[in-house]
């Protein structure tokens, strides 16, 4: 039988008390120190505890004075009404920055110089993307301020190979079309088509041309909707490796794939794979953290380029995301998201049935995957 970790036992101290009477309605609980205390256990494994509670409506906050019990089947009004399908994931995020607020004036007040981002956000999604199958070290990830950040960077910095050419899919993400058009920076494309990329059309490109990186979204292909097999994965990754190309891998609905294909990341052995995961894709546009798994040769020169741009990304977001992550409330969501995407799927699929005018496979496939 798997053991208790300390958290599920702080949840379930807790649920027990308040059901059984021990913490009657409107009581104040005992402090995040005591409680860290009496279990023996970081405060924010207490904090990440109560946000719990609070979620399942069981307490509520008082700032500067601590946890109080709720009347069970009483809710907290809300401040805000969101009426779109992103509610429940809005205001659990908000109580994710309410929870970051209280007693972390730290996180206003001071700064950290941590061009990595928070140490805590970095150990969420180093989990989170252990769970997803997507293995590295802890101190292969850094954080930026959103996708263009990080691809702005890494158009900038200098790359073991020396190459000094970025191929590009086309199309693609319109935004990098921007930043390459933007920079004057010397570009290759190769044609992306709904059945996917000529290999050897790849593999001119990677023995002629000087290429620094290949830019690549694998997944949900923006805009074609199109996504590579693990047999094209693993072909294209090998013509990688005999050129010594980098491949920078956007991964931005990686969360809304049901099937769960892998990554190149996953099947990368030579460390030449960037992976990208935006949580702005996966949570709100506004958010803008974006999260990177760097090879070990380009991590030095990208943080101290990143270094020059910004000191570090919004801390009380990034604390917020942590707890985000940590409750489950980002899992939450993105099973929320895959069953709003199946239900739109069906949806979409009855009405092309029904259409006397043949469709593009295209457009089922851009618009269930982009929901």
């Amino acid at each position: 039988m798997k053991k208790e970790s300390k958290y599920q036992a702080v949840v379930s101290f807790l649920k027990k008390g308040i059901e059984s009477g021990k913490f009657p309605t409107g009581s104040r609980l005992p402090s995040i120190r005591q409680l860290s205390q009496d279990f023996h256990c970081s405060k924010d494994t207490i904090q990440r505890a109560l946000l719990e509670l609070r979620h399942e409506q069981y307490l509520y906050a008082k700032p500067q004075s601590g946890y109080y019990v709720l009347e069970q089947g009483q809710h907290q009004d809300l401040e805000i009404e969101v009426t779109d399908e992103h509610a429940s994931a809005y205001d659990d995020f908000r109580l994710c920055v309410n929870e970051t607020l209280i007693g972390r004036e730290n996180y206003l007040f001071n700064y950290y110089d941590n061009q990595e981002g928070l140490e805590e956000l970095r150990q969420s999604v180093h989990q989170l993307l252990f769970d997803q199958a997507l293995y590295c070290k802890p101190d292969q990830l850094v954080l930026t301020s959103g996708t263009q950040q990080a691809l702005f960077i890494l158009s900038q910095i200098n790359f073991p190979s020396e190459g000094e050419e970025i191929l590009v899919e086309q199309p693609t993400y319109h935004r990098m079309n921007r930043l390459l058009v933007a920079q004057g920076l010397a570009y290759r494309i190769i044609e992306r088509r709904i059945d996917g990329i000529d290999l050897e059309e790849l593999e001119e490109q990677f023995k002629f041309g000087k290429i620094k990186f290949f830019y690549t979204i694998p997944r949900f292909h923006y805009p074609l909707g199109h996504s590579y097999s693990d047999q094209e994965k693993r072909a294209i990754l090998d013509l990688a490796n005999q050129y010594g190309v980098y491949i920078v891998e956007d991964d931005y609905l990686g969360d809304l794939d049901p099937k769960k294909g892998q990554t190149f990341h996953y099947l990368d052995t030579e460390d030449r794979v960037i992976y990208i995961k935006s949580f702005s894709t996966s949570l709100f546009p506004a958010l803008r953290i974006t999260a990177l798994i760097l090879p070990n040769a380009l991590k030095k020169a990208f943080v101290s380029y990143k270094n020059i741009l910004d000191y570090d990304s919004n801390l009380i977001m990034q604390k917020a995301l942590s707890l985000y992550i940590d409750s489950q409330l980002f899992e939450k969501n993105r099973l929320a998201r895959l069953t709003l995407q199946e239900n739109y799927q069906a949806q979409i699929k009855e009405v092309l049935e029904k259409t006397p005018v043949p469709c593009p496979t295209i457009l089922y496939t851009m618009v269930s995957c982009l929901i």
